[in-house]
């Protein structure tokens, strides 16, 4: 079994030491490189992310408006897509990552937006536990999209929902979207992380049931699976605080 500095570790060679810049950049969604040169297709991330935190909000009879600022917290934001799309409903917006070049990315685009004082990055240094203590707030809003995939271990996503848990407000609401394992083994999570480099594209993923169950066991409420896509086994959780 592998421990959380040493997956850590792994990680942060590929996303922030990876031997492809303009690879990594294009994976980690940042304006302007790779696919993201389409800046309809990159702003189309954060577009989604709010529609899925509006029907969160619909959910638990609420609704989402600019009027009432929110704490976000986003677990992997990359360049920054998300922050973008939330940034008139954020009073803050805690952006945690591995990825120093990230979060700089991620503080660069969203500064030249002219929305520099809502952001705060916070930089993983060994493990997902290093968040806490670094908030002043307790966060309303959890968003992690294509991110939980990409994580060394089934351990190391259940450490994150558990670092969570303890910052998240009383009725807090999350939208996290992971990768399902159906027993497509293209999709099947990685049993050596020694092979997390090659196939960290695919490194983790959990069974529908299993994810919910998670949910739960971290004191979470789940709501609903959304947007189950086949041609590439994505799944979005809704789940509230109790």
């Amino acid at each position: 079994m592998n421990d959380l500095f040493s997956e850590h570790s792994e990680a942060k060679n590929v996303w922030e030491g990876y031997d492809d810049e303009d690879y990594r950049r294009d994976q980690s969604h940042w304006r302007g490189y790779g696919r993201w040169k389409n800046d309809n297709a990159w702003q189309a991330i954060g577009k989604s992310t709010k529609k899925n935190i509006e029907l969160i909000y619909c959910y638990i009879g609420k609704r989402l408006n600019e009027s009432e600022k929110l704490c976000f917290l986003e677990w992997g934001p990359g360049g920054g897509a998300n922050i973008f799309g939330m940034r008139d409903y954020a009073y803050r917006y805690y952006g945690v990552d591995i990825s120093e070049k990230n979060l700089s990315e991620a503080n660069r685009m969203i500064s030249e937006e002219g929305y520099a004082e809502i952001f705060k990055p916070i930089r993983v240094l060994s493990q997902p536990s290093d968040v806490l203590g670094e908030l002043d707030v307790k966060i309303d809003v959890f968003v992690s999209t294509a991110v939980f995939q990409h994580f060394p271990s089934k351990a190391y996503g259940a450490e994150v929902l558990k670092v969570v848990s303890k910052i998240m407000a009383p009725n807090g609401v999350g939208v996290v979207q992971i990768r399902f394992d159906n027993g497509n083994p293209k999709f099947k999570p990685i049993e050596a992380l020694s092979s997390y480099k090659k196939k960290h594209i695919t490194a983790n993923s959990y069974a529908i049931e299993e994810f919910w169950d998670l949910l739960k066991l971290s004191g979470f409420i789940p709501l609903c699976i959304s947007n189950i896509r086949s041609e590439n086994n994505y799944a979005t959780y809704f789940f509230k605080n109790k």
